[in-house]
C-alpha cells in the first residue's frame, strides 16, 4: 500500500510531523497569497493572486519550496494519492482517511500540521481530517485555513484536538465578521513589528499560538518579489537587524520527507 509523505519540522517547526501539498493548485479560496510553482519546471507564477481591500498582497513562502524538484514531487505525490482514494469505490472522506491514518501509523509524533503548503480543497477533505483526529485521540493536529466556508459548514463536527487559525488575506474573509466565537483564532499577515504593535497582536514565531483563543500576527518572510512591499519591508528589517526569516541551518533542520 502506497503511503503519504510527511516532513518532519522545518528551520521555524520542530518536534511534529508536517503534511502538504502543492501551493496554490490546493488552495481554492487563495487570495492576496495566490502563487504557483509549475509542477513540471519548478517556475514560480505569482500574477493570479487575488486582491482583499485592505490587505496587502505578499508571495506563498511555501510555493517557493517547490522550486526544488524533491519538495514539489512530494506534495503532488500526496495530493494524487488522495484524490485517489476519495475515489476509488466512491468511499471519499472515509477513503482519505484511512490513508491518512495508515501514512501517520509508522510516526510517533504527537502532534500534526496539517498543511505547512496547501489547504483543505473539498468538504469531504477537510471531513477526512476531522475522522482522522477522532480516531487518533492521542495526537494533535492543527491547520492554518482559508478554506473559511467548509470550517463553517463542519464547525459542529471539529473534535478538540484539532485547532482551526483562519488565514486572513483570502477570498472568503468577508466570512468573518459577525462569526468571530467561531473564527476565534485569526492569522494577520503583516510587515514591521510595529504594525503589528500598533493592531494590538502578538508575533507568532513558532504556531504557538495556533492553540490560543485570539488572533496574532505573522511576519512576512521568504523570497518575495522584486520591488514588492513586502520585499521592501524585508530589505529594511534586514538593514535593521531584525528579523528576515528562519534559518535552516540554526536549526539544522529541512524538509526531509519520509514515507
Amino acid at each position: 500500500m502506497s503511503l503519504l509523505k510527511f516532513s518532519h519540522g522545518n528551520a521555524k517547526l520542530a518536534n511534529r510531523l508536517i503534511f502538504n501539498l502543492p501551493a496554490g493548485y490546493a488552495c481554492p479560496s487563495a487570495g492576496v497569497c495566490r502563487t504557483f510553482a509549475d509542477r513540471h519546471t519548478g517556475k514560480i507564477n505569482d500574477s493570479l493572486a487575488l486582491p482583499n481591500a485592505g490587505v496587502a498582497d505578499y508571495r506563498c513562502f511555501a510555493s517557493m519550496a517547490e522550486t526544488r524538484p524533491n519538495v514539489r514531487d512530494a506534495r503532488w505525490y500526496n495530493w494524487d494519492l488522495l484524490k485517489d482514494a476519495m475515489y476509488t469505490d466512491d468511499e471519499g472522506a472515509e477513503g482519505m482517511a484511512d490513508l491518512i491514518i495508515s501514512s501517520l501509523a509508522p510516526h510517533e509524533e504527537d502532534l500534526v500540521r496539517i498543511h505547512e503548503s496547501g489547504d483543505f480543497w473539498t468538504e469531504l477533505y477537510l471531513m477526512a481530517w476531522i475522522t482522522v483526529a477522532r480516531k487518533e485521540p492521542n495526537r494533535t493536529f492543527y491547520a492554518f485555513t482559508k478554506s473559511l466556508n467548509m470550517w463553517l459548514n463542519l464547525a459542529s463536527e471539529i473534535p478538540d484536538n484539532l485547532f482551526l487559525t483562519a488565514s486572513i488575506g483570502g477570498q472568503l474573509d468577508s466570512l468573518i465578521p459577525g462569526r468571530e466565537s467561531t473564527f476565534i483564532r485569526r492569522a494577520y499577515v503583516v510587515y514591521t513589528e510595529e504594525e503589528a504593535s500598533i493592531r494590538g497582536l502578538e508575533i507568532d514565531h513558532d504556531d504557538s499560538h495556533c492553540f490560543g483563543d485570539k488572533p496574532f500576527a505573522l511576519l512576512v518572510h521568504g523570497s518575495q518579489r522584486a520591488g514588492s512591499a513586502a520585499s521592501k519591508a524585508i530589505s529594511l528589517r534586514k538593514k535593521a537587524g531584525g528579523f528576515i526569516g528562519y534559518n535552516i541551518n540554526k536549526r539544522k533542520a529541512k524538509e526531509i520527507v519520509k514515507v
